[in-house]
């Protein structure tokens, strides 16, 4: 690996300096190879007073030390060694690119961007790579486990919130290792939060059928609920629902979706009935948003107007409709196997919270536990 250092004349007439590097290396943030590393120092083309001059070589000198340092990597990298230089690097920077990454590929980072805010908040503005360690993230998991929600300081943070906030975390840190910022990863020693099994407030028959015959007057909030009621989609998937997702399979007869669903963040083609397509209205063409106007804090605070209105309040939720899906398919006897898939589950595992048996079968069942030798 070599590389050396130079000047590029700017149009202001002063000199940029950056490392020229041949052969290409590797830009872990860029995620791509690069030439040119400009150092954003900029020295004076001809240096008159003796402020400019005490300025080129200033300059000149940092940028000395940084191609050294870069020098230094290059050289440990080629020879399989570990650079320590790399651990004084700002975690959060990196954390950013590798949202700003995500977002690129149509993930959803909300997750993300909140673990880092609970990051910042226990650790402050600044943050280096040498504070990750094995102890590190057992306490910034206990930490994760006892704080309160951003959301109301009189709240806790719930634990299954606090999991797939500490899970988004790790990828990150998962990222970082394989970028060579950590010598090694330590979430391979410290286990995960764990989820918690919730009692969920699922809508039944008769609540949902209050709410269809007093909708809410705002199109978008009703559209997108139904829809979710139809698909079992979740919200940030409908939120980045595109039209040029949205396709007919003449062999089978019906419409799908593909797209790469933004929780697992895995591709998924999902198979939806024409009832639900015709909730979305006349189909357009291009990558136009489905729901250009969806908007979560508007889309809760409506939601909850619109149960409130017909009391149930408790149960406003957006996920409901997705709970509400689920169930129906396993009530109507669906294979609790391709309700997984219909829901995205890596594991049947994660479909198994929806498919307690209702209270109709289990009155049915009820009536036949008769021994007949005591008539």
């Amino acid at each position: 690996m070599r590389g050396a250092l130079r000047n590029k004349k700017l149009k202001s007439g002063k000199l940029s300096l950056y490392i020229d590097y041949y052969p290409p290396v590797w830009n872990p943030q860029a995620k791509q190879y690069t030439r040119r590393e400009f150092l954003n120092l900029h020295l004076h083309a001809n240096p008159v007073t003796p402020l400019e001059k005490q300025e080129n070589k200033l300059y000149n000198e940092i940028a000395e030390k940084i191609y050294l340092k870069r020098m230094k990597a290059l050289m440990l990298d080629a020879n399989g060694l570990y650079n320590k230089d790399a651990l004084d690097a700002d975690f959060y920077l990196y954390a950013l690119n590798f949202i700003r990454g995500k977002q690129r590929e149509g993930v959803d980072t909300t997750h993300h961007e909140t673990a880092i805010k609970y990051l910042k908040r226990w650790m402050g503005e600044h943050f280096k790579f040498r504070n990750i360690d094995e102890i590190f993230l057992k306490k910034f998991k206990e930490y994760l486990l006892t704080t309160n929600s951003l959301k109301s300081s009189k709240a806790k943070l719930a634990q299954n919130s606090a999991a797939s906030y500490y899970d988004k975390f790790i990828l990150i840190i998962q990222s970082a290792f394989l970028d060579k910022y950590l010598p090694e990863d330590y979430t391979l020693r410290v286990p995960r939060i764990s989820n918690v099994d919730t009692f969920r407030q699922i809508i039944d028959d008769e609540e949902l059928r209050l709410l269809l015959e007093n909708p809410i007057d705002d199109d978008t909030v009703f559209r997108s609920s139904i829809f979710a009621l139809l698909s079992g989609f979740r919200f940030s998937a409908i939120k980045i629902l595109k039209w040029s997702d949205l396709h007919f399979s003449e062999a089978l007869n019906t419409w799908y979706v593909y797209i790469i669903d933004p929780k697992p963040e895995r591709s998924f083609k999902h198979y939806i009935s024409q009832q639900a397509v015709d909730i979305l209205g006349e189909k357009q063409e291009g990558d136009k948003l489905i729901f250009p106007d969806l908007n979560y804090s508007r889309t809760r605070t409506r939601l909850q107007d619109w149960f409130a209105s017909v009391g149930l309040k408790d149960k406003a939720k957006f996920h409901n409709w997705r709970h509400k899906y689920a169930t129906d398919l396993i009530e109507k006897g669906e294979d609790i196997y391709v309700v997984s898939k219909m829901l995205n589950h890596k594991h049947v595992k994660t479909t198994q919270i929806y498919a307690k048996v209702p209270d109709t079968n289990r009155a049915k069942a009820a009536s036949k536990a008769i021994n007949r030798h005591l008539n």
